[in-house]
């Protein structure tokens, strides 16, 4: 009996694995475990295999496998799961969401990775950090979000440039700025006009549809840019559409703008204050006996005694107005995802005629053509107007004459005109700010396009081409006017300007993207990419300056000039091609390495080094992956990293190597207009090159409730693109030449967690740090320049401030006294016995941020802290404001009322001599302040409505919040007479105030 069962068992059980290993169709629906919500565009795959399909618009798919097989759901931003058939024909699968998914998913040059994956140092801000910012421009809302990423901006004209410089200073001569690269192609940046106080080519885009902004710091991810990776690359990546259905979203903000930052030490004095330092400064210069008789000569000469105490800085400046306006719609199937978005974005300066406004428009399409062919499309478009008055010495400049005007005289006369004469504006004297700003006018119009479109071919599962073209294009008109009544025009008649500049850039990229699962399981996993890229950029200019206009301001253009001070049009272009790979290396996802290759070549230089190779090295290692690693429950991921490798520089002008030729006026032969040399060319000038060098690791703990990241690194440049003196019986002084190198050295600190989660309420901290080092290597010679107030010399800092040290003042006379050297035993008040010296450097020990917020329900406070130690901060124009009875027709600031009066007063201002030339004005470190400063930049309190309420109203999300920027500002320096956020090299040149801005907004989702 058991003999004659055997053989039935053995065919029952044959039977049975050929009934589950038959072709069973297999149906189902993939939805979301948040809400329930259908996920179309969900990948259905065969373990194993190639096999697959993807979910429809209702998340509905179907797909014929092996009834005992096993099928794997992913989605991006979902966990990915994956379930046995076991005979079934009907699988619904729920996929849940993970946010740690999404923050993994980082964008890197020329394709993405995660954080499992990454062996270099990047920095990620997100789409929430950047959107509804009261910013202009991207680049000064990412200030304090990415360690090492110093931010600073120092003019508070809306819609001005953003320095932005990444691990430091790393050439002297060529650009220190970052390659930006907008959807993967490299654009154009920085300040593109030639009249303009400021403009940034950056305004043109909105920030409201950015996704992510990408900060490539080291070598292992930013090389694979080449020669234009030197000074980090940024990757700004736009918002796309994803399946699903349609979202529509409206955003509004309204509020006011006001001055940041002003020193009560700087205040320009009132009448009666102007009037008693001139009386006293008469007195000590000998020209008058005593203050009563000082006192009438000063109410004669400058009608001190009218009643009149004009602050010109009211005058000049005011509460400026903000507004912004953006809708947006997304959504999609499997087949087509689509973003569509318009925006308006209108800010007002802090100081009259100052005004920056931008329209933009926005669409993003995805259509998969077929199931291997993939188009993407992006058009980004934007219209910007900005005026601005002139900033530095000229008199159109508002804020110089607020300085330098007596409160004595009236801005207005008594119809209410305004004062443009007479005894107060006396001809070659200073001009009516007030005035100057109703007549004269300075206007940019920008006009910005970024479109791309690319195709991608799935050749094999593993392997998938792409070819993608991309413009960049940049048109901007400036209008500029000098009235011929008062102010800068007033000599030549009247003065009219008009530049035209047109920028024209195209990038045509070609991509293979290959993956190698070497052992189908995940273990050993190689991706390669490899490709293509070419780019020209192309420059046309063309101006016109008039002089000699009619005495009618409504007619302002250069045409209407009786004499034509220039006409002139000018074009130049660039070229690069590459050839380009890159390849990353898992073990077991616990062993990484990387490298990168590019050979880039440039029109920019001669053919004997036209072409240059750049390249990178990484590794990182897992160690959280490790066996001995699964006891220590504390630590969820913890990496160690390292990099190498060199990238380039190409930032020099166009046509550096070549010899050129000048035309014009001083080229003249009997009497008709000639040619000469310009320049004389290097055929050999080559790139400077970078190296840099880093270490990091990077931790998470406590069950993801606290990051770590911890960097050190070293970049040496070389080959720094310097002038070689030459002898001048060649008729030129000197040649550009690759001849010095500069290294910056340090570290940065990023530590971000959840240190409290009870119930409702959250509280989710930040805080980074970098110190940066920077130091020259090696020059012309060795031999120190000196390029005021700066010294470039071997073994100091590029920024080191070279000038005489400030002693103070001798409290028995009141003279000036500086220190003899740098050992500073010695003083004297003679300036000529006083050497030159280093006193400090323009670039800070450290900067960085802090930052929290709290959450309760639907109600948010979010704020973030920058601040700024170590450096030193110039101001341009104390030599007049504070200069002791030097042009003292002028006014003076508040810090004059310090000042020595009688022997015995300790005090650091000298006494006050009315045309006095005791040379205390000069060039020393006594108009240098300490820049430390810290600064609320950010501050936000929002509330969601709960969902059961806004859903009533068919409605996703509401949310209402107030904001504000720059509202708190603290600097160590009581003395430091202007805002502590200066250009790079911490000058000041009389600029519109930076503002700090107060807003609600509105937030609603469909």
């Amino acid at each position: 009996m058991r003999k004659s069962l055997l053989p039935s068992l053995l065919l029952v059980l044959f039977w049975s694995v050929q009934v589950f290993a038959q072709d069973k169709t297999i149906s189902g629906k993939v939805t979301s475990s948040d809400d329930g919500s259908a996920l179309p565009g969900v990948s259905v795959t065969l373990k194993g295999s190639t096999k697959g399909t993807t979910t429809n618009a209702e998340g509905v798919y179907s797909i014929t496998v092996p009834g005992n097989a096993t099928l794997t759901f992913s989605f991006i931003g979902f966990v990915t799961q994956q379930v046995q058939i076991n005979n079934r024909t009907v699988i619904d699968v729920q996929l849940a969401s993970d946010a740690q998914e999404l923050a993994e998913a980082i964008v890197i040059g020329y394709g993405t990775t995660s954080s499992i994956k990454k062996t270099g140092a990047v920095g990620v801000v997100n789409s929430e950090k950047i959107e509804n910012t009261p910013f202009t421009s991207v680049d000064k809302a990412i200030q304090g979000r990415v360690a090492g990423l110093q931010s600073a901006g120092g003019s508070g004209q809306p819609g001005s440039v953003q320095n932005i410089r990444i691990r430091g200073i790393g050439s002297m001569t060529a650009g220190s700025d970052p390659l930006y690269v907008v959807d993967g192609i490299p654009i154009n940046s920085g300040d593109l006009t030639r009249n303009t106080t400021t403009a940034n080519a950056l305004a043109g885009i909105n920030p409201n549809d950015i996704e992510s902004v990408t900060v490539l710091k080291d070598a292992a991810s930013a090389s694979i840019y080449g020669s234009r990776a030197a000074n980090g690359v940024i990757l700004i990546t736009t918002k796309k559409g994803k399946a699903g259905k349609t979202r529509i979203r409206f955003d509004t903000e309204v509020g006011v703008a006001d001055i940041a930052y002003l020193s009560d030490a700087n205040r320009p004095l009132t009448s009666s204050e102007w009037r008693e330092l001139t009386a006293e400064g008469l007195v000590n210069g000998g020209q008058a006996a005593n203050l009563t008789e000082a006192q009438a000569l000063v109410d004669q000469n400058f009608r001190t005694n009218n009643g009149v105490n004009t602050n010109w800085l009211d005058e000049v400046t005011r509460t400026g107005t903000q507004q912004q306006y953006n809708l947006s719609a997304s959504g999609g199937n499997e087949k087509t995802q689509f973003y569509f978005s318009g925006g308006y974005f209108k800010q007002e300066g802090t100081v009259i005629q100052s005004l920056f406004n931008r329209y933009t428009g926005n669409m993003n399409l995805t259509n998969k053509i077929t199931d291997k062919l993939t188009l993407k499309a992006n058009i980004m478009l934007s219209s910007t107007g900005q005026k601005g008055p002139s900033a530095g010495g000229l008199f159109a400049n508002p804020v110089l004459n607020a300085y330098f005007l007596l409160p004595s005289y009236s801005p207005r006369n008594a119809d209410g005109t305004p004062n443009i004469s007479g005894p107060d504006f006396p001809a070659g004297a200073l001009f009516n700010p007030v005035a100057i700003a109703s007549m004269d006018k300075r206007k940019t119009s920008g006009l910005k396009g970024i479109t791309t479109a690319s195709l991608e071919y799935q050749v094999l599962r593993d392997l998938k081409i792409s070819s993608k073209i991309g413009l960049d294009y940049n048109n901007y008109e400036e209008d500029a006017y000098n009235n011929p009544f008062h102010g800068d025009g007033r000599n030549d008649g009247g003065r009219s300007y008009r530049f035209y500049t047109r920028y024209f850039n195209w990038v045509w990229t070609n991509l293979a993207d290959y993956t190698w699962d070497i052992t189908k399981n995940d273990d050993y996993v190689l991706n390669v990419i490899a490709g293509y890229e070419a780019q020209k950029s192309q420059l046309f200019t063309s101006s016109v300056t008039a002089y000699g206009l009619p005495s009618n301001i409504n007619i302002t253009v250069p045409s209407a000039g009786s004499v034509y001070n220039s006409a002139v049009g000018s074009n130049s272009d660039y070229s690069f091609s590459s050839a380009l790979a890159m390849a990353n290396f898992s073990v077991q996802n616990k062993y990484v390495l990387s490298g990168s290759f590019r050979r880039d070549g440039s029109s920019r230089f001669g053919s004997n080094n036209r072409y240059g190779n750049f390249w990178s090295v990484g590794g990182a290692w897992n160690i959280h992956k490790e066996s001995f690693m699964t006891d220590i429950t504390f630590i969820d991921q913890l990496k160690l990293r390292a990099s190498y490798g060199v990238n380039g520089n190409a930032a020099i002008g166009d046509y550096d190597w070549q010899p050129t030729y000048a035309y014009g006026a001083g080229f003249n032969y009997l009497g008709a207009t000639g040619s000469g040399p310009n320049a004389v060319g290097n055929v050999n000038l080559t790139w400077e090159e970078n190296r840099p060098f880093d270490i990091g690791f990077d931790a998470t703990l406590l069950k993801k409730r606290l990051n770590l990241t911890f960097e050190w690194y070293t970049r040496k440049t070389t080959n720094l693109l310097l002038d070689e003196p030459l002898s001048r019986t060649t008729g030129f002084t000197s040649f550009k030449n690759n001849i010095g190198s500069l290294q910056n050295q340090g570290i940065e600190i990023s530590v971000s967690g959840t240190p409290v989660i009870a119930g409702d309420f959250t509280w989710d901290a930040a805080f980074n740090i970098a110190l940066n080092k920077n130091k020259i290597l090696a020059l012309v010679n060795n031999a120190d320049q000196v390029v005021s107030p700066f010294i470039r010399r071997v073994g100091e800092d590029y920024q080191s401030y070279y000038v005489r040290a400030w002693a103070g003042v001798n409290p028995a006379n009141g003279a000036p006294l500086w220190y003899i050297d740098e050992s500073r035993t010695e003083t004297t008040s003679i300036l000529n016995n006083a050497k030159q010296q280093i006193v400090g450097s323009a670039t800070p020990k450290a900067f960085g941020s802090f930052s929290s917020t709290f959450s309760y329900k639907g109600l948010s406070l979010d704020f973030l802290f920058y601040y700024n130690f170590g450096n030193m901060v110039r101001d341009n124009w104390a030599n007049y404001t504070q200069s002791d009875g030097y042009n003292a027709t002028f006014n003076r600031v508040a810090i004059q009322l310090q000042r020595w009066q009688k022997p015995g007063d300790i005090t650091n201002v000298p006494k006050y001599v009315y045309g006095g030339a005791s040379a205390s004005n000069s060039l020393s470190s006594r108009y240098l302040y300490a820049g430390d400063y810290i600064r609320l930049r950010d501050i936000s309190l929002g509330y969601t409505l709960p969902s059961n309420i806004v859903s009533k109203v068919k409605l996703s999300n509401v949310k209402l919040y107030v904001r504000g920027s720059n509202l708190w500002t603290w600097v160590k320096d009581k003395n430091l007479p202007y805002d502590p956020e200066t250009y790079i090299n911490s000058s000041t040149n009389l600029e519109i105030y930076l503002p700090k801005t107060f807003t609600g907004g509105l937030q609603v989702a469909f």
